[in-house]
């Protein structure tokens, strides 16, 4: 299962925590693992181009753990980009069932 953590302060989406894999099917053809990381991919990427918010992203590859978490509060484009990646998992989550992604909320 993927666990993916809502990182919040002040009731704003500061970061994600994205973790474990869905096994949804076989390695290759899991569309769960490949949304959510498309999702995670994009929300880092847009991050860096879109906004001047400073961030970090670390983890380790070897156990399919990432995080992204902004040093300071978002700017209004960085929320935007960290609500649409919530809604987007939230959606897969929906579509494909506790089963196979968990969002979990956290306050940091």
């Amino acid at each position: 299962m993927i666990t993916v953590t809502i990182l919040k302060k002040n009731d704003l989406i500061v970061g994600a925590q994205v973790e474990g894999h869905a096994e949804f099917a076989k390695k290759g053809k899991d569309i769960v693992c490949s949304a959510v990381s498309m999702l995670y991919i994009n929300l880092v990427n847009s991050l860096e181009s879109f906004t001047q918010d400073g961030k970090e992203v670390n983890g380790s590859r070897k156990i399919n753990f990432e995080n992204v978490i902004l040093k300071n509060m978002p700017s209004d484009e960085a929320e935007l980009l960290l609500r649409s990646f919530h809604l987007g998992i939230t959606t897969i989550e929906q579509k494909y069932g506790k089963r196979y992604i968990e969002i979990l909320e956290q306050d940091v």
